[in-house]
């Protein structure tokens, strides 16, 4: 009998490969969306620093200058936060978009895998079958050849 072929080996080897790439693209995508938080962590903190060191001057004397300066210096990082909250939206959708991709291919890989696994416990049965077959043949043949054997001995 000849050896176990699956017609689809190439394409789900294709599709391991393709899903190894999807992992990388998640793992990336989900980097990103670290980054992304860990900036706007970061620059609500220097915020919140910039705040209280503001508030704590209140009460106090300062220049126009100075007070200008805080102003600009929170308006700046105000702009930065909603900056990077965009782009922690935007790291958010890639990674929703590479989790989406990920879990198509692993579902295409696991049919592919789960076809070919199918297609070989066919095959093994019949080779099996077809094993039992000559077996049962060749224990035909050798029944027949001792009762021919027999009756010639008997004759």
């Amino acid at each position: 009998m000849k050896k176990f072929e699956f017609h689809l080996d190439g394409l789900l080897r294709v599709k391991r490969q393709l899903e190894h790439l999807a992992d990388l693209e998640l793992q990336k995508a989900q980097q990103r969306v670290a980054e992304a938080v860990a900036a706007v962590n970061s620059l609500a903190a220097q915020l919140t620093r910039e705040s209280d060191h503001s508030a704590g001057r209140v009460g106090q004397t300062m220049a126009a200058g100075e007070w200008a300066a805080a102003f600009v210096r929170a308006e700046r990082l105000g702009e930065q936060i909603t900056a990077a909250r965009q782009e922690l939206a935007v790291a958010k959708q890639v990674l929703e978009t590479a989790r989406r991709d990920r879990v198509q291919v692993a579902t295409e890989v696991e049919a592919l895998s789960t076809l070919r696994g199918q297609q070989w416990e066919q095959w093994r049965q019949e080779v099996a079958a077809a094993d039992q077959e000559r077996l049962d043949e060749l224990g035909m043949r050798r029944w027949m050849a001792a009762q021919a054997a027999s009756r010639l001995e008997a004759a």
